[in-house]
């Protein structure tokens, strides 16, 4: 296959996402579900079930197997990925690097904050973030 693909983690699971926007038209999005990834994060049942049937809402292609393995087992010419800070995602993102062009891309804000915040308590933070945190797509 020498098409796009985007590969959706459990830390994205939503079709709003901006790698909806950035990837092709014609890009193919999966997940990927790999039993021993899953394991090493320890999540709950309750976890692992929540995100199975926010898979099957979204209509998704769910593929099994090694994450890194399916990825290069598809080939894809560019694969787009939501960025994220989550140490085990960045391990996958850099081991896929020789398998393809690797597009990261940035979710929108959670929220809108128009003067500098010191961020050493949260709730200075909050009280900021507040307001456009409980305002429509995170804008005043």
């Amino acid at each position: 296959m020498s098409r796009a693909l985007i590969w959706l983690h459990e830390e994205t699971l939503r079709l709003n996402h901006p790698v909806f926007s950035a990837a092709p038209k014609d890009s193919k999005a999966v997940f990927i579900w790999d039993d021993a990834y899953l394991r090493k994060l320890d999540y709950s049942l309750k976890r692992l079930v929540f995100i199975y049937e926010t898979l099957c809402e979204m209509q998704l292609e769910i593929l099994s197997g090694d994450i890194v393995n399916v990825i290069k087992e598809i080939a894809p010419s560019c694969l787009y990925i939501p960025a994220t800070n989550k140490p085990h995602i960045l391990s996958i993102i850099e081991d896929l690097k020789s398998a393809a062009k690797i597009e990261l891309v940035a979710d929108e804000n959670f929220v809108s904050i128009s003067k500098p915040v010191e961020f050493s308590r949260f709730f200075k933070y909050w009280k900021s973030a507040q307001k456009s945190a409980f305002s429509l797509n995170g804008r005043s």
